[in-house]
């Protein structure tokens, strides 16, 4: 279906990372996990346009990894937006999540119910009057 993704000239190397691509997964949301996972093989530029969709919260939590999996680029417009780069290692995470998912399809959709029980226990908790 799609070509595997090669680093470009210039890309950051990810030999030297301090922990492995699937360590990372424990630190992502399990929506996020599952997009990751959907991304591996897709061509380099369907990965980024898919990225730049993503909510603000999901592309901070990309840049602020250790080591990150996207890389915020020059402002692009007057408004500050700025266009993301994925890291060599992003595609190592992609092909981990993905590893994952095709191990334990069930996982995907446990990465979900429990993204959707912490939002669901967190409305719960906004929603309450305080005392």
């Amino acid at each position: 279906m799609f070509s595997v993704i090669r680093p470009q000239r210039g890309d950051i190397g990810a030999r030297g990372n301090w922990r492995p691509p699937t360590d990372v997964l424990a630190f992502l949301h399990p929506d996020l996990c599952a997009t990751l996972a959907s991304l591996h093989g897709a061509p380099r530029s369907v990965a980024e346009a898919t990225v730049q969709l993503l909510p603000f919260g999901s592309r901070a939590a990309l840049e602020t990894l250790n080591p990150p999996l996207a890389i915020a680029g020059e402002c692009i417009d007057d408004e500050g937006h700025r266009a993301i780069t994925l890291t060599p290692f992003a595609y190592e995470v992609m092909a981990a999540a993905a590893a994952v998912a095709e191990a334990d399809p069930q996982a995907i959709d446990e990465w979900s119910d429990r993204a959707r029980l912490a939002a669901r226990t967190t409305a719960e908790h906004v929603s309450r009057p305080r005392p």
